[in-house]
This record gives C-alpha cells, sequence and structure tokens, in this order.
C-alpha cells in the first residue's frame, strides 16, 4: 500500500510515523508512505506562523505525542521554537526523514486509473513528478488561508497586515497607534507585545466576547498549591469512560462541566463572564461550555483590559474573593489596552468608526477620535485544499471531499475512506496533537480493515461543541470526549481488569499506581495505547513515570478530593443511577408492566434546531447570510503558534 501525507507539521509528522509502524503493529502488512511539505523545514504553523515571545497555551503533558516525551526539565509549557526543536527530535527518533519531502509542493490530487488518486508535486528544482498510491492523508492544517473581513476604507490605514505576517514587536514602530482584530489567543499575545512597546495605544477590537480562562499554576486557588496546568488538572472516569448512554447523549456531563469550567469563573475571582473577566461577555445565548472555546492567554492581558470595568475600591467584593483564593494579587497597569467593538469603516482622514453592539466599550469610545497607524487583522483562518482544486481534477470521476465533508468522526467521508483529514478538529479546551495521534490511528486502522465496530452516525454528536452549520468553526470538539470515542472505535479503550493486570506488571511502582492516573487524569493518548491495535509496551511506564507527575502535584485534601473524587462521585452516581434504572425498565418492559425508553440525542437534538433557525435567518435575508462568523464565541480561530494545536 502506498500513502501519501500532505503536510509536514504535527498531525502529518505523526501521521507518518503510524504509517510506517504499521508493520510492526499488523503484521503482513507494508505501507509506503511519503510526506510532502513544501516549506524547507517540517513544523507547520510552527515554522511559518511563529512570532516573538510564542509559547504554547496547551501544556506539556497533554500536547506531546504518547511515545515521544518531551524533557523532564522543560517548563510545563513549551516555546514554539522549543516545540519545534521538539518535532524534528520526533521526526529523528522515529527514522521519518527518508519518507519527508521537503521544499515540495502538491500541484494537484487526482484519481487514477489503476492506483486509487495520482499525487501531482513540484520539487525543489521545479519538475513536477506524478506518484501512484492508494490513498491520501490531508494534514494541511487548519491555519491556511488567513481570514480578512471586509473594511472599507482599510486602505486609509498605513500598514495593515494579517496576524500571519507579524513576526516581532519591532513591527509596531514607535509612538503609534495600535488597532487589533479580533480576541483570540493570538490577538491577546500581539496586544500584550503591544502594549508593552513604545506604542502610543493598543486597541483591541472584537464582534462577540471571549471567554477567560486561567492557564498556568499560579494563577490556581490557594488550596492548590503547585498544582498542575488547568489542561491536565480534570480526570476522564465517568466524565468520558463507562458513562452510560442515557447521560452520554443527554446535557448532563457538559452542564456539570459547565458550572465547574464556567460558574467557578465567579467562585474564584468575582468576575461574571470568565476568569477575572468584567468585560467582553459572550453572548447569554452562547455562555454555556457546550458552545465555547476556552482563552488561555487571557492573564497576559487582563491587567491591561480589566482596570476601566473592574469594581474598584478596598472593599469591593471580586477583588477580595480573588485575593483570598488565588496566589496571584490583583495587579494594575498604568497601559491601558482599550476595548472597542469591531470597526464598521475607517473614513478617508484614516479614522475609525465602530459599530454599535450595545456594549459598554462601545459607549465608552463611541466619540473619541481613534486614528491606528497600523492595523492587524487576527481574524483567524479559514481551510483550502488547493490541490483539490487544479485543473487536473475537472474530469475527475468524483468530486474529491474537504475537511467539513468527513463525516466519520471528522476524519473521512463515509464512502471515501481513502482520504483522510488529520487534524482538523480544535479542542474547545485541549490541544490537537494528540487527538491528531488517535484520528491517524483509527484511520490507518480502518484503511487496513481493522475497525471491527461500526462507526455509528449516533456517536457523532455527544463530543462536538454546540453551534449552527453555518459556523465558519464548526469543528468544535470536547478534547477528552472525542479522545475516548477514537477509542472505543478502535477497541483501544482498556477495561478496569486489564489495567489493574497491567499495573500489576509494572514491577518497582505501587500496583494501584496505573489504576489511578488512568482514572484520575484526562484522557492522555497514552492511555489508549495500553491495549488495543496500536498497544505499545512502554505506555504503561510513561504513565506511572512521567504522567504521575500530574497526579502528584494535587496536593493535600482538596487538590485530590475536589479535581478528582467529587467528580468521580458526582458523575459515577449519575451513571449508576441510569445502569440501574435501564435494567429495571428492561425488566419491566419485557413483562409488559412498563414502556421501554425512548433515548433522545441532545446534543443531535440541539444541532437540528440550530440548523432550521440558521435555514429560516438565511430565507429571512434572501438567502445571502452565509457563512457567519464562527470565530464569534472568541473572536478568531485561535493563533497557531500559541493555541498548542
Amino acid at each position: 500500500m502506498r500513502v501519501a501525507v500532505i503536510g509536514g507539521g504535527p498531525s502529518g509528522l505523526v501521521t507518518l510515523k503510524y504509517l510506517s509502524q504499521a508493520g510492526a503493529f499488523f503484521p503482513g502488512t507494508h505501507i509506503d508512505a511519503q510526506l510532502f511539505e513544501a516549506a524547507p523545514q517540517i513544523g507547520g504553523v510552527f515554522y511559518h506562523h511563529v512570532y516573538q515571545d510564542a509559547e504554547l497555551v496547551s501544556s506539556k503533558f497533554l500536547t506531546s505525542f504518547s511515545d515521544f516525551r518531551p524533557r523532564r526539565d522543560d517548563p510545563d509549557f513549551l516555546s514554539a521554537d522549543r516545540y519545534l526543536e521538539y518535532l524534528n527530535q520526533y521526526a529523528d527518533a522515529f527514522g521519518l526523514w527518508p519518507h519527508i519531502r521537503l521544499s515540495t509542493r502538491v500541484v494537484s490530487v487526482r484519481r487514477g486509473d489503476e492506483a486509487g488518486h495520482v499525487v501531482t508535486y513540484r520539487t525543489p528544482e521545479g519538475e513536477e513528478v506524478d506518484w501512484e498510491c492508494d490513498a491520501v492523508a490531508v494534514c494541511s492544517g487548519l491555519h491556511n488561508v488567513p481570514n480578512i473581513p471586509d473594511l472599507p476604507g482599510v486602505e486609509n490605514v498605513p500598514v495593515v497586515m494579517h496576524s500571519e505576517k507579524f513576526k516581532m514587536s519591532d513591527q509596531f514602530g514607535v509612538d503609534k497607534t495600535v488597532m487589533i482584530l479580533g480576541c483570540g489567543e493570538t490577538s491577546f499575545d500581539i496586544a500584550e507585545l503591544a502594549i508593552r512597546s513604545p506604542t502610543k495605544r493598543v486597541i483591541l477590537c472584537h464582534r462577540n466576547g471571549w471567554l477567560a480562562a486561567p492557564k498556568v499554576p499560579d494563577q490556581a486557588p490557594t488550596y492548590l498549591p503547585d498544582s498542575p496546568p488547568v489542561d491536565v488538572s480534570h480526570l476522564s472516569l465517568f466524565d468520558t469512560m463507562y458513562v452510560h448512554p442515557i447521560v452520554r447523549d443527554s446535557m448532563i456531563v457538559w452542564d456539570h462541566y459547565d458550572k465547574v469550567a464556567v460558574g467557578s469563573a465567579w467562585v474564584s475571582t468575582g468576575a461574571p463572564h470568565g476568569f477575572d473577566q468584567f468585560i467582553g461577555a459572550v453572548p447569554p445565548e452562547k455562555f454555556h461550555a457546550s458552545r465555547l472555546f476556552f482563552n488561555k492567554a487571557w492573564p497576559k492581558v487582563n491587567k491591561h483590559i480589566t482596570p476601566p470595568w473592574r469594581p474598584r475600591g478596598p472593599k469591593a467584593l471580586p477583588d477580595r474573593i480573588r485575593d483570598y483564593l488565588l496566589h496571584t494579587p490583583v495587579e494594575d497597569s498604568d497601559k491601558i489596552i482599550d476595548l472597542a467593538p469591531f470597526p464598521s469603516r475607517i473614513d478617508p482622514s484614516g479614522v475609525a468608526h465602530f459599530e454599535d453592539n450595545g456594549r459598554d466599550e462601545y459607549h465608552r469610545i463611541k466619540n473619541q477620535v481613534i486614528k491606528p497607524d497600523v492595523l492587524i487583522f487576527s481574524t483567524g483562518y479559514l481551510q483550502s485544499f488547493p490541490f483539490f482544486e487544479s485543473p487536473a481534477n475537472h474530469h475527475a470521476r468524483k468530486p474529491y471531499p474537504v475537511a467539513r465533508d468527513a463525516d466519520i468522526r471528522a476524519i473521512w467521508k463515509r464512502d471515501d475512506p481513502t482520504v483522510g483529514f488529520i487534524g482538523f478538529v480544535r479542542p474547545g479546551f485541549g490541544a490537537i496533537p494528540p487527538l491528531a495521534e488517535l484520528q491517524a490511528m483509527l484511520w490507518i486502522a480502518n484503511l487496513l480493515g481493522r475497525v471491527r465496530n461500526p462507526l455509528l452516525p449516533e456517536d457523532e454528536w455527544h463530543y462536538r461543541l454546540i453551534g449552527p452549520p453555518t459556523a465558519r468553526l464548526s469543528y468544535g470538539v470536547e478534547h477528552d470526549s472525542y479522545a475516548y470515542q477514537l477509542a472505543l472505535d478502535m477497541d483501544a479503550a482498556p477495561s478496569l481488569t486489564q489495567v489493574v493486570r497491567l499495573g500489576l506488571t509494572d514491577t518497582g511502582r505501587p500496583f494501584w499506581r496505573l489504576p489511578w492516573i488512568w482514572a484520575a487524569a484526562p484522557n492522555f493518548t497514552v492511555k489508549f495505547r495500553l491495549v488495543g491495535p496500536w498497544a505499545w509496551p512502554g505506555a504503561v511506564q510513561v504513565m506511572t513515570d512521567d504522567l504521575w507527575e500530574v497526579i502528584t502535584r494535587r496536593r493535600g485534601l482538596f487538590g485530590n478530593f475536589t479535581l478528582a473524587v467529587m467528580p468521580m462521585i458526582q458523575l459515577g452516581l449519575t451513571s449508576a443511577y441510569y445502569f440501574a434504572y435501564s435494567w429495571v425498565n428492561g425488566v419491566l418492559s419485557s413483562c409488559g408492566l412498563a414502556k421501554p425508553i425512548q433515548r433522545v440525542n441532545e446534543p443531535k437534538r440541539r444541532f437540528e434546531e440550530l440548523a432550521v433557525k440558521a435555514k429560516a435567518m438565511d430565507a429571512a435575508n434572501g438567502g445571502k447570510q452565509g457563512m457567519t462568523d464562527g470565530a464569534s464565541v472568541n473572536g478568531e480561530t485561535n493563533g497557531a503558534t500559541t493555541h498548542g494545536l
């Protein structure tokens, strides 16, 4: 079998690695895989879009691949440069370089007469070559074509760029007014660099708000000293593992984490809109964990945005709550990042005029004269697959799908399984590389005919972030639910007895260590290499050694009880109730004494409801609504280098 991999970022590299190792896991199998990367280096966005002081907002524990861990002395959050080094070391460790073609652009992919596909690529010397293959893994990434909204009069601003072109704070100039459009993680990174530079003024513009979230341990409550990064602080037992189908297909777990993740923001900081967030609220109809992407770059800019909106005075309740519960004190700054709605136009004199969004920031800024010298569109990216749209495909026997068409776990289209889209989901709170690793494992196993379980359409809904079909960011998932579903699909989710048995074989460590981290830690990809088609002997050691740090940093009664034991009890009792209820109902219904339970897939129902509303709105607008700003919950597609992808 021959497989082409398009794109040399994290998703492409991990896909290539599993393709090259397939023979070791599936005896009798040989896959000749070739990776095509247009750039002169691997790394994808971590090579193309990196900028000054960029670092991942997803922790090293979560972001790194299952069988290649970062150095123990690496900080919790790797810099973009260090992560690029990590990817190169990954290619070294698994001997991937002979399969990688750098400075080689894929010109087209077409369906072949003899092989399934023909990839036409351009060599560094400019020669175009055809390569026949049986399958194509598209790993070109979410951060592809800059999304630049229409802004009348933008040509009246002296310097205009998309965040893709931003590299260094020198680009702001000296004593300049900088306006940044978008309020995702890249936007906040750029705004923080701007306010630290010799700029005159910095204005951050947004459409529909963001949800601020903490990132690092020193933002944790004081009763959780030296706690692990937020993205690995939760458990998986009974929130994704061993959840009754009724619970899974309801909003019970979503509502639980909405209270924990969203509701706890007020408990810990006294802020109503997010972690320490007093402005830039997400609209009420979207203010729920099932509909949000969390912005973990917020703490960088908090002290520069919050002051005009924070309740003042020595007895202000938010400050009293925050001072008592958090390590970090309330910080003020004499350099303020002004908040504004999106500009509606730039007039001929270069003055920005703003949309009246009815929010406090509009009323504060509407009468001010703001004349930006530098305008940066930090408004995310659009997906593009030019190799499928080339003239060579005009006479294709069947049109190629794009990522949005992938209806099997967001990886491939049901009737076109030899075209896989790896890395085209974005977790609301998590990281893309570990999900791409699981996607590659499932896609390759399916290519080889080794997936025994039916991939049911009804299992597609519970892990998806809920939004209208017209949203630009329609590919959001809940990290742990999605990971566990992929593991179930390929029989890689271990049972309790299997985990205990493996724990007993881990000589030199307590037998209970593996079961505890398996239950009380999030769904690290390595959990799903304990058993199944891609089982790896080193998985036990990674969990009980490297990842044990996640558990041991939950110190004290509160650290372990609030982050692990209490959620296990709450969610476990909920599923136990429904298991018992379903069993009793089954017995009674078989005797004709009760009606069988009619399960309702609530996430699916909500998707369908939003689709009906979107269709009605489109009709009311004369069919011109088109695609909404799917970034409305965060303002943009979060930045490639800082989002952790």
